[in-house]
Order: C-alpha cells, then sequence, then structure tokens
C-alpha cells in the first residue's frame, strides 16, 4: 500500500511520538519521536509496537472496521520495564485506503492524580452528585450512595433524595437552599443531618453550585462528604467548651496565653477584671504584667516565670498585685509551658485566680490563733498576779474585822474601819479589772462594725470634760465626719478614753498640755494618731514592755500599769494593732490602725 511521500517524510522527522498503521494493521511509518517516547533503539522498535498493540488489539480492530475515530487510555510496560499510561489517539485517513495515524500522549501523571484523588474521596468519604433539570436525572457517585448506606445500582431522584434529609431543620433548610439556587444561581454549602436507607442518622455536608444558561439554572451538581464523626466530635466540644466558659466565670477565673518568642501576651476579659485594668490601657507584653505586681513581690513573680520556662519547676504560685485602683489583690496563679519542635519555650498559657478573701480570711484566723495563743498566756499570768492580790486584800480584810471584836478604843476603831475600807476599795477595784481583762481575753468578736470615729471620740471626750479643764489641756482633732473603722464600739470607746487619760495623767508639769489626735484613711486601712507633749516614755529602758500588765514606767501615785495592756488588747480584739514613739521629756505618739469598711 502506497502512502504520500512528503507527508511520510514529515511524520518521519516529527518529534511527537506518532504511526501510520495500515488497514490490515501494517506499520507504515514511525516518527522519530516515537523512539524516545517508547525508550527504544529503531531495532527493536517493532516490539515496543506489537505490545502497544497487542493492548490496543481490541478497541483498534473494532475501529479499524468502521473506519472511525477514536481515544483509547491504557497501560504498558515499556521494554525497559516502565509501567506507564498512554493515551492513544486515532484518526482515520481519509482517502488513503483506511490508513491510520496514531499519536500517543503519556498521562501517567494525570492518572496519578486521577487516582489519588479517588482515593482521596473515598478516605475522606467525598462522593459528587449532580441534577439535569432538563431531563430531571439525578446522578449519585457510589460514594453519595454508600454514604446514605443503598446498594450501588440504586437509582435517586430530586424528591427521594430530599427525603432522605431529617424532618425538620435539616429538611427544612435543604428545600430552602436548593429552591434558592434554582431560582437564582445561589450557592449552598450546608451541614445536615440525614436518616440513611438503614435508619441510622448521619450528619453530613452538602455543596452545589447551579449550571446556568442565559440567566436559567437548567440544572446544579456538587460534592457530598460524610462528616458524621468530626460534627460529632465538635458538638461534644462545643458542649465541653460551654461547660469550661460557665466553670470559668462561675469560678472567676482569668485566663492568659503568652507567646515567649515575640513576647505578646493575651489576656481574657477575666483577667482586665481581676486586675482592674481597661483593655485599651493594657499594651499584651510581659512588661504590662510585670507592672501589675506588687513591688515586694514582683522579683519572686519574674524568677518563677524564667524557672517555669527554663524547666527548672512547674508555675504554681501566689502574688500580690496592684489594681487600677490602688487596692490590693492576692492572684493565685499556674501555668503550664509549651515547647517547639526543637524543643525551645514557645508559649505559656495559664489561669488566675484572684484569692484575697480567702487569703485575707486565713490570714485573719491565722492573727486570732496567734492572739488567742498569747491572750492565754497573758491570762495564765494574769491569775496568778490577781490570785494573789485578791487573797492578799481578803486576808487583811479578815484580820482587820477580827480585831474589831477585841477592846478596842474608839480611834483604834475609827483607824481599822478606815483600813478594812481601803482595803475593800482596793479589792473591788482589783475585781473590775480582774472582769474587764477576762471579757478581753475570753471573748471572741467575730463581727465587726463600721463605727464612725468622729462620735466616738466627741463622746468620750466630754466623759472627762472636767479632767480636761483641770489640766489646762488644748485638745486638737482632725477626724473627718464620715470617716469609719470596722470596730466593736465598747472597745474604740475604752481605747480613745485610755490614752486621752493617760495624756492627761502623765502630763509635763512645767508646760502646758497639748493633744493632737488625727485620722489618715488609705485604700484598706485608717491610722489614727495620739500625739501629746507629756513627759513622754524611756523606750530604750521599757520598750518591750510598754503594753504589759502592771507595768509602770513612772512615780504617778495613779498608774495602775493594766490601761495601755488593755488599750493593745482592744485593738488586737478588732483585727488591728496600736504602735507607740517616744522621747522622754518631750511627749508620746500613739499609732492605731484599723481595717476600713469595705
Amino acid at each position: 500500500m502506497k502512502t504520500n511521500t512528503s507527508q511520510n517524510s514529515l511524520l518521519t522527522q516529527s518529534p511527537i511520538p506518532m504511526v501510520i498503521v495500515a488497514g490490515d494493521g501494517q506499520i507504515l511509518e514511525y516518527s522519530d519521536g516515537f523512539y524516545r517516547f517508547f525508550e527504544c533503539n529503531k531495532k527493536k522498535r517493532g516490539d515496543a509496537l506489537h505490545l502497544f498493540l497487542g493492548e490496543l488489539s481490541t478497541a483498534f480492530r473494532h475501529n479499524l472496521k468502521q473506519k472511525d475515530d477514536f481515544i483509547e487510555t491504557i497501560e504498558v510496560v515499556s521494554v525497559i520495564g516502565k509501567t506507564r499510561w498512554i493515551r492513544v489517539n486515532a484518526y482515520a485517513i481519509k482517502g488513503n485506503g483506511g490508513c491510520f495515524q496514531l499519536s500517543f500522549d503519556d498521562v501517567t501523571q494525570q492518572k496519578i492524580q486521577y487516582e489519588l484523588g479517588k482515593q482521596a474521596q473515598q478516605i475522606a468519604r467525598v462522593g459528587s452528585w449532580t441534577v439535569n433539570l432538563i431531563k430531571n436525572t439525578v446522578t449519585w457517585s457510589n460514594v453519595t450512595k454508600e454514604i446514605h448506606e443503598l446498594p450501588l445500582d440504586y437509582e435517586p431522584d430530586l424528591e427521594t433524595g430530599i427525603n432522605f434529609y431529617k424532618e425538620g431543620d435539616s429538611r427544612n433548610r435543604i428545600i430552602e437552599v436548593v429552591s434558592e439556587c434554582i431560582e437564582t444561581g445561589k450557592a449552598f454549602d450546608e451541614e445536615l443531618v440525614l436518616i440513611t436507607a438503614k435508619g441510622n442518622e448521619r450528619w453530613v455536608r452538602s455543596i452545589g453550585e447551579a449550571n446556568r444558561v442565559n440567566g436559567k439554572t437548567i440544572g446544579f451538581s456538587g460534592v457530598f462528604q460524610d462528616i458524621d464523626e468530626t460534627k460529632r466530635q465538635q458538638l461534644r466540644y462545643e458542649v465541653l467548651n460551654d461547660r469550661m466558659r460557665v466553670a470559668i466565670g462561675s469560678a472567676n477565673i482569668g485566663i492568659w496565653d503568652f507567646d515567649i518568642v515575640n513576647n505578646n501576651l493575651i489576656w481574657n476579659k477575666k483577667m482586665y477584671d481581676l486586675y482592674g485594668v481597661r483593655e485599651e490601657d493594657f499594651n499584651g507584653v510581659f512588661e504590662a504584667w510585670e507592672a501589675t505586681v506588687h513591688p515586694e513581690d514582683k522579683e519572686r513573680a519574674n524568677e518563677e516565670v524564667q524557672q517555669a520556662i527554663e524547666g527548672e519547676k512547674d508555675f504554681n504560685t501566689e502574688f500580690r498585685i496592684l489594681k487600677g485602683d490602688g487596692s490590693t489583690a492576692f492572684i493565685h496563679a499556674e501555668a503550664k509551658v509549651f515547647y517547639n519542635e526543637d524543643g525551645q519555650p514557645c508559649r505559656m498559657i495559664g489561669a488566675n485566680t484572684d484569692v484575697s478573701r480567702i487569703k485575707r480570711q486565713d490570714q485573719r484566723l491565722r492573727q486570732l490563733l496567734n492572739v488567742t495563743e498569747k491572750q492565754n498566756q497573758r491570762l495564765l499570768d494574769f491569775t496568778n498576779i490577781v490570785s494573789h492580790n485578791l487573797r492578799s486584800n481578803s486576808s487583811n480584810i479578815s484580820m482587820l474585822a477580827g480585831m474589831l471584836n477585841s477592846e478596842l478604843t474608839v480611834d483604834q476603831q475609827k483607824q481599822f474601819i478606815e483600813m478594812i475600807q481601803t482595803s475593800s476599795e482596793n479589792l473591788d477595784e482589783t475585781i473590775v479589772q480582774l472582769n474587764e481583762t477576762v471579757k478581753i481575753q475570753a471573748t471572741s468578736h467575730g463581727d465587726l462594725d463600721p463605727i464612725p470615729l468622729s462620735t466616738v471620740f466627741s463622746k468620750v471626750l466630754q466623759s472627762v470634760n472636767a479632767l480636761v479643764l483641770d489640766a489646762s489641756a488644748t485638745i486638737e482633732t482632725d477626724l473627718a465626719q464620715n470617716l469609719r473603722v470596722l470596730a466593736v464600739k465598747p472597745y474604740l470607746s475604752s481605747v480613745f478614753l485610755n490614752l486621752l487619760t493617760n495624756s492627761l495623767k502623765y502630763r509635763h508639769p512645767s508646760r502646758p498640755l497639748k493633744i493632737k489626735v488625727k485620722a489618715q484613711a488609705s485604700s484598706n486601712q485608717t491610722i489614727v494618731t495620739f500625739t501629746d507633749n507629756g513627759i513622754g516614755i524611756d523606750l530604750q529602758k521599757y520598750g518591750t514592755k510598754v503594753f504589759g500588765m502592771y507595768k509602770t514606767f513612772h512615780n504617778n501615785k495613779d498608774a495602775k500599769g493594766i490601761g495601755l495592756f488593755i488599750t493593745k488588747n482592744h485593738m488586737e480584739a478588732m483585727n488591728g494593732c496600736i504602735e507607740v514613739e517616744s522621747v522622754v521629756d518631750k511627749g508620746s505618739t500613739f499609732r492605731l490602725y484599723f481595717m476600713n469598711n469595705h
């Protein structure tokens, strides 16, 4: 059979892999590109093509008889053992005795990608579907049918496909989006629940796009994915997350996330509430948190952060902060450090809790226990002292009373009666002091009330106005009318009375007495100062004994050594304290520390 010479010459020189095949299957001509394509030399080209045509035999013979063009993709193994997918394009050469021109394309990579895509769809449970509104047909892929738990020969239609969706929200939603897709061409992407052919409830994702011609939807197609396991995990996570948010909110817990590498610190809303900081004033760096830490705790807190980052110890600590309003709060902090692929610390995530109330209650309990322990010891000491005084006075009275029964002169009887009266007064004073001290030592005062300082001091001053006039004393006060402290009112009155009478009692003999009473309030306490220009106390000699029982430091005949002891115990019973500064011949200053009313 003869072919066109010029045509054959062009084909022979072509870099494209091609051959001319006669109607009886005889190879008439090869292109130069054929040898390179099939990785063979000219001597073995027949073997390569023979194997190749063997794979094509069925399709080739059929189309050879029909003299039709055809395209076929087949898997072949080359002469060097390499597996490839080849697409054959066969074109009938008109007017040339039924000859065919075959050209070859290597579609191995496309085939691999296609197969990988099919595997990925199978693994990801992603199917496809199409709807042809012109022909009123619906096509589902095998995976889509498997998701519906249907046999692979199932023939769906649009109505039954929609009815697989669970009645209620899911079915109503799919009807809505499909209708809108048909009417306007709007695409949809929905996560819905369907009931499979076997009655199982399953979450699916349905994505669809419209096929439109001249503004009219003629069909739509998309993908269909089984997301049941992922969705249920997500829903469980959302439930747990909601519970966590409620727990965190009710527990008043602040959450923070520190990017160690980039020095980026993120706080949740509760953190701003705990620290009393406005979000717009927080610049989101480590130093911003550091600035809130109490100066006395800052070095330790920083060191513990670094130890946690370096893996030396867990971050589980407590520290004080200074809130935006100037008040102090106690924070309990815990955190976990996360590391990158190189084992370097990159993030630190933690939680803060305001434990101020617990901390203060603990401190108060410890203080009360400490006070109780000290008071018990003092009570024991006091009991021993007073019991001795009671025995002395009672014995003295008994002896005097017995002597009255003897024959005595009138003057002697008068003298003994005066002695009995003196002993009786001493005994009564001892009993009153014992009763007052026992009240202080044995009574527990759990509740303190907000008491106005100015009002209480005014009443105390009125009760000793005769003494003030007798001493020609000048008293200056600086007590705000609205200033209150947490106290027990009788105790507060007793404290003011003891300090005031002490100043009157121990005034300097050569200069007029001046007393200054001043109060200064801070965020959590009020300090009241009593200052006089009296004879003062030698603190170097008596500093450790100033508030002791029956401790006197002057030769004043009225000194009992009980007033400052009672004052100190009153202050401790009110969760406060008292301090003294004094210089001999210059005067004394007592400072009272009270809790504020919050």
